[in-house]
């Protein structure tokens, strides 16, 4: 998805700090001068851009996503946590033959254990620092 941005500062070579704009209904063309125009979100949405055209601060360009390994990331974060969780539960009931309540507990356990991937996956994330959108062109 596509979105419009203005570049904040320069970090690095190629790499870019960025201020989302959220979509609204004028483009962001009339450049405030609406009445009541809200163009402006209440607060600032930083992030990391791969910077091939050169954009400078202050300039207004749309960016796209980076789009390596967002799969692999969305199906750990959100599937292993759910099927650790069943296996908890499958294992408790089918396995160890505890009761309900008891297999309740293996399976928030499987639960806990699923989220352990996700949690280093985002701190590996956060410290690599890597751009999360691509600068496609200068819009004005």
């Amino acid at each position: 998805m596509v979105q419009n941005a203005i570049v904040k500062k320069i970090v690095g070579e190629g790499v870019a700090q960025v201020s989302l704009l959220r979509q609204m209904e004028c483009g962001l063309h009339c450049d405030g001068a609406c009445a009541g125009c809200t163009a402006k979100p209440p607060q600032e949405i930083l992030a990391l851009a791969a910077n091939g055209i050169g954009a400078q601060p202050g300039d207004f360009v749309e960016v796209e996503p980076a789009s390596v390994g967002n799969i692999s990331i969305s199906a750990a974060v959100f599937l292993l946590p759910c099927l650790t969780l069943g296996l908890g539960y499958g294992l408790g009931v089918s396995l160890l033959h505890l009761s309900e309540m008891a297999a309740l507990l293996t399976a928030a356990v499987g639960l806990a254990v699923g989220f352990v991937p996700a949690y280093l996956m985002d701190r590996a994330i956060r410290k690599r620092q890597a751009p999360e959108f691509n600068i496609l062109k200068q819009l004005r």
